[in-house]
């Protein structure tokens, strides 16, 4: 009886360990992950800005530097914004982006880079007016779609354009013209429908609704 009851206290002290420690694990884990990701943001945007301010400022504490050279990047982005705004500045980066276009290696980076900031951009997101389900690539399956406008077909017949993204890279995809009765609408936002797209489905709304095109968040538009 007594080693039972010593096999049974050493096993509920284990487990009671064992729940702590996940318990334990499941609080830091993202914590560290967001920290090591601001982290590394952070050095990206003052990666540039530090040699450069180094042999004005002296020898400075080092998160002193880091900040000034935070408060460095953050006019010079505001500076290139401001031109990019004027017809000039505009025509200067459409040239310096048609010569970067025709640079072999660095092409392909940049214009990878630039379709995925544009899916995340304010324009790209209004142009999905709403997030619908369809039935893809097979009956009884359901695809996130999004809804990008409507035509008609020669009969009259109204036809949604439906873009299916892949995940976790939603600039390509499938683009599919369906009619309102293959189309089931929802009241998930289009952010959210983004984040689900980018996170292979981890990122999901609670729960949702099946509803008409009027009632979508964003009602879509001819």
């Amino acid at each position: 009886m007594k080693g039972e009851t010593k096999s049974g206290a050493a096993s509920g002290l284990g487990k009671h360990m064992r729940t702590r420690f996940m318990s334990g694990l499941l609080v830091l884990i993202p914590l560290a992950v967001t920290v090591f990701v601001l982290n590394v943001i952070l050095r990206f945007l003052t990666a540039f800005a530090r040699p450069l301010m180094k042999p004005w400022v002296g020898e400075l504490p080092e998160s002193v530097l880091t900040l000034i050279a935070l408060f460095a990047t953050a006019l010079i982005v505001y500076f290139v914004g401001s031109i990019t705004t004027h017809i000039v500045g505009r025509r200067l980066f459409s040239l310096g982006e048609k010569i970067l276009l025709k640079l072999p290696v660095v092409k392909s980076v940049y214009a990878a880079s630039k379709q995925v900031v544009d899916t995340f951009s304010s324009s790209s997101k209004a142009s999905f007016q709403a997030v619908a389900f369809v039935e893809f690539p097979r009956r009884g399956s359901r695809a996130i779609g999004f809804i990008t406008g409507s035509m008609p077909d020669p009969s009259g017949t109204t036809l949604y354009r439906v873009f299916i993204a892949t995940t976790p890279n939603p600039t390509s995809g499938f683009l599919l013209l369906m009619p309102e009765a293959d189309i089931q609408f929802t009241d998930i936002s289009v952010e959210e429908g983004l984040k689900m797209i980018v996170s292979g489905g981890v990122l999901a709304p609670a729960h949702y609704r099946i509803v008409g095109p009027s009632a979508s968040p964003s009602a879509p538009r001819e």
